[in-house]
């Protein structure tokens, strides 16, 4: 049953989940039930999913709406399933945010206009609610990313006119380096800001972040719970540590991405590492060749991986 944004909070961490595909690039949903098991094991309670992980937008919106239908069937309502429904077709990110309530999904999020984009802050607020309002029993969270969109207000500002009139807003994935920023909407009462900068995340969430939505908590989720937990325990030095494991390893995602079209292509191949292969990316993306896999796999045996009890493996 769909939950109302006055009771639904995101907290810890929320894989932004992978879209498994075969070596033609089309859906392997099949991969799904085994994957949402892996996260479970991992103490995992919530997922992002069709995001710019899941390669949201190099999927159809036939597709999307099977990936979204499978993981609520797999998941069998022991985790919480927050569906992107951001695409640059409005009517289709409507039609998306109906068919999420419908299906059973937890919680919608969108991304803003892709190339119309807004000019305020208020325009910005009427794309949300034209979303919102379509799926008004779902909890919405706005997905923050001007790194990629190129839209960038004030959150603090667009979090504060936007309760007033989008009745279902929830919260707000945070995924900007502004921490400034970021801490005015942690001061907004009853707004839930989940942090998506893997990289930085032990400042986002000393700063106030209820959670975080990330790609890296797929394949090393225990080591950023073991973070938290020291932040909770006060052993900052501890968690230091944890966020620089990270940040290498992001280091050397970063090299591969670049090579191979986007950082989303490097970061699913970290995937097989933890025993679940989900095949390449699609197009533009692609997949590394034998010889960049075997460089990869040294580098990331020479950061000293596996021995980091990262995840559960699968």
């Amino acid at each position: 049953m769909a939950k109302n944004s006055a009771d639904f909070w995101l907290e810890g961490l929320v894989p932004a989940v992978f879209t498994p595909f075969d070596q033609n690039g089309e859906l392997e949903l099949s991969k799904i039930g085994p994957y949402c098991e892996y996260l479970l094991k991992n103490n995992l309670k919530a997922i992002y999913v069709n995001g710019t992980t899941g390669e949201g937008k190099s999927l159809t919106k036939d597709e999307r709406k099977r990936i979204l239908e499978e993981w609520i069937r797999v998941s069998r309502r022991r985790i919480k399933i927050v569906a992107h429904v951001g695409v640059l077709n409005v009517r289709e990110s409507k039609e998306l945010a109906k068919h999420a309530e419908e299906a059973g999904a937890d919680a919608l999020a969108s991304l803003p206009p892709l190339f119309f984009k807004p000019q305020s802050t208020d325009t910005l607020i009427e794309h949300c609610k034209a979303i919102a309002d379509v799926a008004p029993h779902l909890p919405f969270y706005y997905y923050h990313l001007p790194i990629m969109t190129g839209v960038e207000f004030n959150m603090e500002d667009f979090i504060r006119r936007a309760k007033e009139k989008i009745p279902n807003l929830a919260g707000i994935k945070f995924s900007s380096k502004d921490l400034v920023d970021m801490i005015g909407c942690v001061f907004q009462e009853k707004v839930n800001v989940v942090y998506g900068c893997d990289e930085q995340l032990l400042a986002g969430l000393v700063t106030g972040a209820h959670g975080a939505v990330g790609s890296t908590h797929n394949f090393m989720p225990l080591v950023f719970q073991r973070m938290i937990e020291y932040i909770k325990n006060g052993e900052l030095q501890k968690a230091r540590e944890e966020q620089m494991r990270a940040q290498r390893l992001c280091r050397v995602m970063y090299k591969y991405g670049s090579l191979l079209g986007g950082n989303v292509a490097a970061l699913k191949s970290f995937m097989p590492l933890v025993g679940l292969d989900l095949g390449p990316p699609r197009e533009p993306m692609r997949a590394m060749t034998d010889n960049e896999a075997k460089q990869f796999r040294k580098e990331i045996e020479d950061l000293g991986f596996f021995s980091w009890n990262a995840a559960v493996i699968s």
